[in-house]
């Protein structure tokens, strides 16, 4: 079976992530669409997403915090990484390094506040009525100059980024749910 593609969208009106902030920096979206028959379970799909990023996704990562610590800024390793292993994630839970602040039945929203910017990134399971969508959205809004001038090269490998750990999570997702 082919792996649908990876679409890059507008960020949702209607989602969490879209309302996270009176100002947005940044924002994008991207979706891939579940197979017929396949579950759409949010926190799997979340935890497919979130919880086990591509290889070369966490070697960056080590790159980043290697580079931030120096700074002073929130690394991955400082994060407490709380996965309590129940089925719905709750808020103030934590799946991998992101914090959930959010939930809807629908709709689950994570993310990190730190001294240069904070973000949130939404995952939203949803069905137009011909398909059933999983939709990763990011919103970003800077605190200061350190904050724009961190997400400069950020902004570039996030593009890369987000798509692989959605295609990651197809993968994922589909060899449990077969």
């Amino acid at each position: 079976m082919r792996q649908p593609r990876v679409q890059k969208i507008d960020l949702p009106t209607e989602t969490l992530a879209a309302r996270a902030f009176p100002r947005l920096d940044y924002a994008d979206a991207y979706r891939i669409r579940l197979t017929d028959g396949m579950p759409n379970d949010l926190d799997t799909i979340a935890r497919a997403a979130l919880g086990a990023a591509p290889r070369w996704v966490a070697l960056l990562m080590r790159l980043r915090d290697r580079l931030v610590g120096i700074i002073g800024l929130k690394t991955a390793s400082r994060l407490v990484r709380r996965d309590l292993g129940h089925d719905t994630f709750q808020v103030g839970d934590r799946l991998g390094i992101f914090k959930v602040f959010d939930r809807r039945a629908d709709e689950l929203l994570l993310g990190e506040d730190d001294r240069h910017l904070v973000f949130r990134v939404s995952v939203l399971v949803k069905n137009d009525g011909s398909a059933g969508w999983a939709i990763i959205s990011t919103v970003v809004r800077f605190n200061s100059w350190l904050g724009r001038a961190y997400f400069l090269p950020v902004r570039q490998f996030h593009k890369l980024r987000v798509p692989a750990m959605l295609r990651n999570a197809y993968r994922h997702y589909l060899n449990k749910h077969r």
